[in-house]
């Protein structure tokens, strides 16, 4: 498709990497539980979110909000 050629990615791959990108923006902007911010990006099941998530940032949603509010608080 013309997204994979453009972007090299598919158009899945795109929706996804912005889902998870949100998904940061909301754990370090909101004190949201990290189960209800997976439900309102669409994921049923938060274990399957926890897993997509550390496997494309390294670190689980927990460890991430964490780190962020280590390293940004004055």
């Amino acid at each position: 498709g013309i997204i994979k050629k453009v972007t090299g990615k598919t158009a899945s791959e795109m929706v996804r990497d912005r889902v998870l990108l949100e998904a940061k923006r909301m754990l370090v902007q909101s004190y949201f539980p990290i189960g209800r911010i997976a439900d309102e990006l669409g994921f049923k099941d938060f274990s399957y979110f926890s897993r997509q998530f550390k496997k494309h940032n390294q670190l689980s949603p927990e460890q991430y909000r964490n780190a962020m509010l280590e390293k940004y608080q004055f």
